[in-house]
């Protein structure tokens, strides 16, 4: 009888735990209060000579425009592809231009023919 009660007990015990509620979590406020948007302010649109403006300093547009065309005709020395320079995008030679060079080139297409 000893042996019944010992065996029981453990069966009664594994029931008692198959049969409970899997225990609830508790509900954790959000820290940050998210709620997906976006909260960084947005920057207003920039003109792209202002934006080179900004880029240099104190030189103008005009300025970059010329700078840049030097790297430009650089890169097309360098071109061994075959192509006519009215048919080449200063934007084309990444390897030779600054990323401000090529910035200004994406937001003003220039082809290598047209640089002074």
């Amino acid at each position: 009888m000893r042996t019944r009660a010992l065996l029981a007990l453990p069966l009664a015990l594994l029931l008692a735990v198959a049969c409970a509620a899997p225990p609830k979590q508790s509900e954790v406020p959000d820290a940050e209060g998210g709620t997906g948007e976006d909260m960084a302010p947005t920057e207003a649109a920039v003109a792209p000579a202002e934006k080179d403006a900004k880029v240099e300093g104190a030189e103008g547009a005009g300025d970059m425009h010329t700078k840049c065309c030097a790297s430009c005709k650089e890169g097309l020395a360098k071109d061994r592809t075959g192509a006519k320079p009215e048919e080449i995008p200063c934007a084309d030679f990444t390897d030779t231009l600054s990323p401000w060079c090529l910035e200004h080139f994406r937001s003003t297409p220039t082809k290598a023919s047209e640089c002074p």
